[in-house]
């Protein structure tokens, strides 16, 4: 006893600081807890009102979206105005069956803010397997069918680790070694490298792009899975890019534009990406669609 009485007294605060860093990261913690839960409270509150009352129908050639609990808003859209079909699914809403839409309109040349393009596109959430289904076939005319899928170099994440992991955790570094207030978040750095690392691993085995005779469709994400799809003949212009130091490994990028935004596809293979760049132009120059 006399030992252990004799420890606590030549501890010198090691025993007081020990719980005063405990009870930093945990309150920290409880913080970035109630951020999360206030902000999916005010985004259920928020997607509730704006999309009460749902419903969208056919009326000839055109498609009528209603909406809204205060002010009811009625749009008409028609299918050729849509320039990329997105359709989106979360975790949790892979288990319960459900998918998000967004039907991106074309819009005029000047450049647009983020809130305008964001009120010039379409939503259409809490679809089932049958009703995205069926709102697919209303924009696209048919379904979109499997196709020759490619996928990124391990390369694509290269970036990706160097500004989310590396960068912040030699800054941490920096702050450990000079700010003895740091060090008790050391436990937090390990998370969030361990977690970023996940999340870029994840981002990089779901990206993908594949091609049918019809359609191209752009896969991408992390924890909510996006498919995109655009049809060859909207295809305004193509670019194609390479860096200098990918030339030997045949490494290339390609982003496809269209009257609604960009679609891109990064770190493929570059010869690949040629063949299918001569593949679109022939089809846009072939076909007797029109983009719109």
């Amino acid at each position: 006893i006399k030992e252990l009485l004799r420890a606590f007294d030549n501890d010198h605060g090691q025993i007081e600081q020990f719980f005063k860093s405990g009870v930093t990261i945990v309150s920290v913690g409880m913080l970035l807890a109630a951020i999360i839960l206030i902000l999916l409270a005010t985004n259920v509150i928020r997607t509730f009102v704006k999309y009460f009352d749902f419903q969208i129908s056919k009326h000839q050639k055109s498609l009528l979206i209603s909406s809204g609990l205060l002010a009811k808003k009625n749009t008409l859209l028609h299918p050729s105005k849509v320039q990329i079909t997105e359709y989106s699914q979360n975790y949790f809403q892979k288990k319960i069956g459900l998918f998000n839409i967004s039907l991106k309109q074309a819009h005029a040349g000047q450049q647009q803010s983020d809130k305008e393009v964001k009120t010039n596109n379409m939503e259409v959430p809490g679809c089932s397997a049958l009703e995205k289904d069926e709102v697919l076939r209303m924009i696209l005319s048919k379904l979109p069918q499997d196709g020759a899928s490619y996928k990124p170099n391990f390369r694509f994440m290269n970036l990706p680790i160097l500004f989310s992991i590396l960068l912040p955790l030699a800054g941490y570094l920096v702050f450990y070694q000079y700010l003895p207030e740091t060090k008790p978040f050391y436990p937090l750095a390990i998370a969030y490298v361990l977690v970023a690392s996940l999340m870029i691993y994840i981002s990089y085995t779901r990206q993908r792009i594949t091609v049918s005779e019809d359609f191209i469709i752009k896969q991408s994400g992390i924890w909510e899975i996006a498919q995109e799809i655009i049809e060859p003949h909207k295809i305004q212009s193509i670019s194609t890019s390479q860096f200098p130091w990918h030339k030997s490994l045949d490494i290339g990028h390609v982003t496809l534009h269209t009257a609604a935004g960009n679609i891109s596809f990064s770190y493929g293979n570059y010869t690949e990406i040629k063949t299918l760049v001569n593949w679109w132009l022939y089809q846009v120059e072939s076909t007797p669609k029109d983009w719109m």
